[in-house]
Formats: C-alpha cells, sequence, structure tokens
C-alpha cells in the first residue's frame, strides 16, 4: 500500500476556500476504488496549516486519483490558496489492523 502525507499553509484569508477545496477532494477521492483512506486536518494552533492523509491500494491507484475529474478541480479549487505545501510518499509497513480503523 502506498500512503502519501501532505502538508499545506493557507494563504492568509482563504482557509475557508482551501476548506471548501479539501472537503470536495476528499469526496471525490473516497469514492475511488483504489483510495483506502483519505483524511484531512487542521492544526489547533494554527488554522491556516492543513494535513491531508491518504492511503492507496497501489501506485496505480494513486496515479488514477491525480488523473481524476475531481482532482483536477482540486487543483483549480486550490489556485491562489495554497502558500506552502509539502508532500511526500510512502510505502506504508505499520497498518493499523484494530476494527474501525481502516
Amino acid at each position: 500500500m502506498l500512503a502519501v502525507v501532505v502538508t499545506i499553509i493557507a494563504v492568509p484569508g482563504k482557509a475557508e476556500s482551501l476548506i471548501d477545496a479539501l472537503n470536495h477532494n476528499a469526496a471525490g477521492s473516497r469514492q475511488e476504488p483504489g483510495c483506502l483512506k483519505w483524511e484531512w486536518s487542521r492544526h489547533r494552533e494554527d488554522p491556516e496549516r492543513f494535513a491531508i492523509y491518504e492511503v492507496y491500494r497501489d501506485a496505480e491507484a494513486f496515479a488514477s486519483h491525480k488523473a481524476s475529474r475531481h482532482f483536477e478541480e482540486w487543483l483549480t479549487m486550490i489556485d491562489g490558496c495554497i502558500a506552502e505545501k509539502v508532500a511526500g510518499q510512502y510505502d506504508l509497513l505499520g497498518e493499523d489492523r484494530r476494527e474501525g480503523n481502516g
């Protein structure tokens, strides 16, 4: 499995627009058969800082995600909203298999 971790800092005053875009991307991503998890969070002390955590079946599923219509719409929606973005891809090795976590 492939995990994608993204940290985003919103342009000041654009956090609410970014939240709309995050919700849009989440809704579409959660419908993809190869997307096993798609969550986003807002930092408790810095309301302009966000984190996304995604898990895909494999690299091909992630490639399909990036080629999807809703991902293309996400890119349009976030235009002018992001001051900084750091993303990384990870091999998921320590999966939490407790009931209700996946």
